[in-house]
């Protein structure tokens, strides 16, 4: 009798594996035999899944940024306007183990984008997504009357991104030892003039 193969079980295995790597070795040491060795597979049942290293790396990137987008969501769905807004912001920084790995993962977004212009779409698809999910939530602070109607929302919103990029890169500069109170810090001050 044939074995019976779970094969969305083995795309999550090598996912995982992949996700794995990229954290303990940087995206230039995760190798397409490395990521099956992790996953206790042969190279040729991880090609069998995805056809080469960006492909995988793709799927990482996927996954990891639906889990960013739920956290997200659970944290705007929980408040409304500024405070919505500071706990949506607060998902995206690196304030805990998860939120540290998922900029770990995103910086090898920016790198690998450099390199495949599939990147490139992605990065500029989930800056575009970002951007938006911001500009809505300010579009709300200005309905509630706790921002002022003469705010350049759309300016806001990329230099709320701009922060969190700065946050997150200074985060992974100093090797995960930017303290979560520090993170929070900076994007309370940045709120205290924000909203003034």
């Amino acid at each position: 009798m044939p074995k019976i193969v779970d094969h969305e079980a083995r795309r999550r295995d090598f996912i995982d594996a992949a996700y794995q790597s990229i954290l303990e070795d940087g995206l230039a040491r995760t190798t397409i035999r490395a990521v099956a060795r992790r996953a206790g597979y042969t190279t040729g049942a991880l090609v069998h899944y995805f056809k080469d290293k960006d492909e995988l790396i793709r799927h990482v990137l996927e996954e990891n940024g639906k889990q960013v987008r739920l956290r997200m969501q659970e944290a705007r769905s929980a408040a409304q306007g500024r405070r919505a807004l500071r706990e949506v912001m607060l998902e995206a920084l690196p304030t805990n183990r998860v939120s540290g790995a998922s900029w770990r993962i995103w910086l090898a977004l920016w790198y690998h984008s450099e390199e495949t212009a599939a990147m490139r779409r992605e990065e500029r698809r989930r800056y575009t997504e970002w951007i938006g999910r911001l500009s809505e939530i300010l579009e709300e602070c200005v309905a509630l009357g706790e921002l002022r109607a003469t705010a350049d929302l759309s300016r806001e919103a990329r230099s709320l991104v701009a922060l969190v990029d700065g946050i997150g890169v200074q985060y992974l500069m100093n090797n995960g030892r930017l303290a979560a109170r520090e993170v929070t810090a900076m994007l309370d001050a940045y709120l205290e003039k924000l909203f003034d």
